[in-house]
């Protein structure tokens, strides 16, 4: 036998055994990133399964309402665009805690969707002292300067 023909051989088997054996990953192969790779897409403090509410809703503004938002009480419903939009337009436009409270609210049922709509007020506008300082606590102080 020629040389050429062992070291073939012993490659084939090298080969041949990494097949066989499952395949583990050293700790070199390993980050932090692998533990979240199967994270699951519903939000981590609801434990219902069913989807955020606001990604279904970008999900069906995406495709002009065509997609059905799934709500709490398991139905299945298609919103009108009009409505996502004011949804969405009316949820960015409040702060973290509200949001959460909103939303909460919302993803119950189709009426209690409607209902978040409604029950969310505009931010009250802030009044004008001089020029184009705004009130604050320390309006008075600074009236006539």
């Amino acid at each position: 036998m020629k040389i050429n023909e062992i070291l073939l051989e012993k490659k084939l088997k090298k080969d041949k055994k990494k097949l066989d054996e499952p395949k583990k990953k050293s700790k070199k192969d390993l980050d932090d990133l692998d533990k979240d790779d199967d994270a699951p897409a519903v939000d981590a403090d609801d434990d219902t399964g069913i989807p955020h509410l606001v990604m279904q809703l970008r999900k069906a503004l995406d495709v002009n309402g065509d997609y059905p938002i799934t709500f709490q009480d398991g139905k299945q419903i298609k919103l009108a665009r009009k409505d996502i939009e004011e949804f969405l337009e009316k949820y960015l436009s409040l702060k973290p805690y509200d949001r959460e409270m909103m939303q909460k609210l919302a993803i119950q049922n189709l009426r209690s969707f409607h209902a978040a709509i409604q029950a969310v007020e505009e931010p009250a506008p802030r009044h004008r002292i001089k020029g184009t300082r705004y009130m604050t606590s320390f309006a008075g102080d600074f009236d006539d300067k």
